[in-house]
């Protein structure tokens, strides 16, 4: 959340939409800075494409408002916002060349025959496409077609760029090099970015900050660092990277320390954590398996050690994940970066091992 009003662009108030007796979006508060790239992550269904549709205009909140720049919005027609919307699909028009395409959405709106031409050049030029215009469609590929759906919207200058899942149509590696490429063009830009999709890696490498969503509520709202090592509960735990998440009860808490009994492991004892709920209520412990360090002798002291025998490897290239059956029944995955090059994984299935990892290093999580 922004500490203020005052630099929000988009205010989101307390907006619900239904669709007969299904909410969708129930209750949302967001404000969204000027300038910044804003992401709504969440699975499928979690409403984050509908509340992106109301900023756009397509829908209309069932109750509660949306301002942007200071305007409510309330009934203005999705061609009357200061906004402009890149669909996923790209949506360019396949009988029109690069130019014409760009320029289509200036002669919509009627603008001087001798603006037009500048304003594509430059918006061909921000998505480096200037020697494209006279191409047509099916002589690009995926990412300059994505590229010519950018300039479109670029071209009519928004306030606010909406972005419904971009990059899904992309190969791995076209997606990466425009996650890179998006966020030069929105500092290059300098407006304001909302994207919306379900990657949450996608969400963490490109964007300021991100509203994680679920089920029409937004759980967490936060800049991805601490969205990643802070998260609000377990749905955000879960959701954003990699997770050990165990079941566990408070055995006690105060100023001093807080110790868990968790399930498969015993009691943990934690530093103080005034946000832990008290004595005898259940909690959720988690630990990222980048955290978890792997030793074939026993660890340092001073770490949380378990032994366990190596379920399975699974080899990344650049990281492989090792899966361990503790000894006490619950199972834990650790990330290990392969820096030495080797034919041979460095652990192999059925080894036996000690997990370890810093006390600190525990996420103590509620609902």
């Amino acid at each position: 959340m922004s500490d203020s009003r005052s630099d929000a662009i988009i205010q989101i108030q307390g907006v619900t939409k239904r669709f007969g007796e299904v909410t969708a979006v129930e209750r949302v508060d967001l404000d969204i800075r000027a300038g910044e790239f804003f992401a709504l992550l969440g699975p499928s269904g979690c409403g984050k494409t509908t509340l992106l549709r109301m900023l756009a205009g397509f829908e209309q909140p069932s109750d509660g408002r949306i301002l942007i720049g200071g305007q409510d919005m309330t009934g203005v027609q999705p061609n009357h916002r200061p906004v402009n919307m890149v669909f996923q699909s790209y949506a360019v028009f396949p009988h029109m060349t690069v130019f014409d395409n760009v320029a289509y959405g200036l002669k919509v709106v009627g603008t001087a025959r001798g603006e037009i031409r500048p304003r594509v050049e430059e918006a061909l030029a921000m998505v480096q496409l200037e020697d494209y215009g006279s191409r047509k469609p099916d002589q690009l590929s995926g990412g300059q077609r994505q590229r010519v759906a950018l300039a479109r919207a670029l071209v009519k200058r928004p306030k606010v760029l909406l972005l419904d899942e971009p990059l899904s149509a992309l190969d791995a590696k076209l997606r990466e090099a425009m996650q890179l490429e998006l966020v030069r063009l929105q500092h290059s830009v300098g407006i304001t970015f909302v994207i919306v999709t379900h990657d949450q890696d996608e969400a963490l490498s490109m964007a300021d900050r991100i509203a994680v969503m679920q089920d029409g509520h937004v759980r967490q709202v936060a800049d991805p660092q601490t969205l990643y090592e802070y998260p609000s509960g377990r749905f955000v735990a879960d959701f954003i990277g990699k997770m050990n998440l165990f079941e566990g009860r408070v055995a006690a808490s105060d100023a001093t320390a807080l110790a868990v009994e968790v399930e498969g492991l015993g009691r943990i004892e934690l530093p103080p954590d005034g946000q832990a709920p008290g004595a005898g209520q259940p909690v959720g412990i988690a630990v990222r398996p980048e955290k978890v360090e792997l030793f074939r002798k026993a660890p340092p002291e001073g770490s949380v050690a378990r032994r366990g025998t190596v379920a399975q490897v699974a080899y990344y290239g650049d990281v492989s994940y090792v899966f361990l059956d503790l000894e006490d029944g619950p199972s834990l995955n650790a990330t290990v970066q392969n820096a030495d090059r080797a034919a041979e994984p460095y652990f192999t299935k059925g080894e036996t091992l000690w997990a370890a990892w810093n006390p600190n290093d525990f996420l103590v999580l509620g609902e």
